[in-house]
């Protein structure tokens, strides 16, 4: 199992436009006991306040989201002002270089299998 820092579940951002999507994520990943959803936010304003407040451990950033930057911003300032590793999803597969050169660990298509969203968040997270 991994964990976070001092074993701590890994403490997830989960930051999707989609109240449908966010409820699955939070969910699936709770199911897990090594991941505790500490947040969710429907826009790039929300995840950045809950983000701050909160202090996850990685994020899990939908690049489409309909405010500034549709989420390629909100992933440039968690990954980079407040050092938060993020792991990109989408459904839109031409995001990918964009995602990563805004700061995203890694790229994730929305349909991808459990266990490789599971891996990502895994291999984000700070030892």
């Amino acid at each position: 199992m991994v964990r976070g820092a001092h074993g701590r579940p890994v403490r997830v951002l989960i930051a999707d436009d989609d109240p449908r999507v966010r409820s699955a994520l939070r969910t699936f990943l709770s199911a897990h006991a090594d991941f505790d959803v500490v947040g969710e936010a429907d826009s790039s304003a929300t995840a950045m306040a809950v983000a701050r407040e909160r202090a996850p451990t990685v994020a899990l950033v939908d690049v489409l989201l309909p405010d500034a930057g549709d989420g390629l911003g909100l992933l440039h300032t968690l990954t980079g002002e407040l050092g938060i590793p993020a792991v990109a999803i989408s459904i839109d597969d031409r995001l990918r270089r964009p995602a990563r050169d805004a700061g995203a660990y890694q790229f994730l298509d929305k349909g991808c299998s459990p266990e490789l969203l599971l891996a990502a968040l895994r291999a984000a997270t700070p030892r």
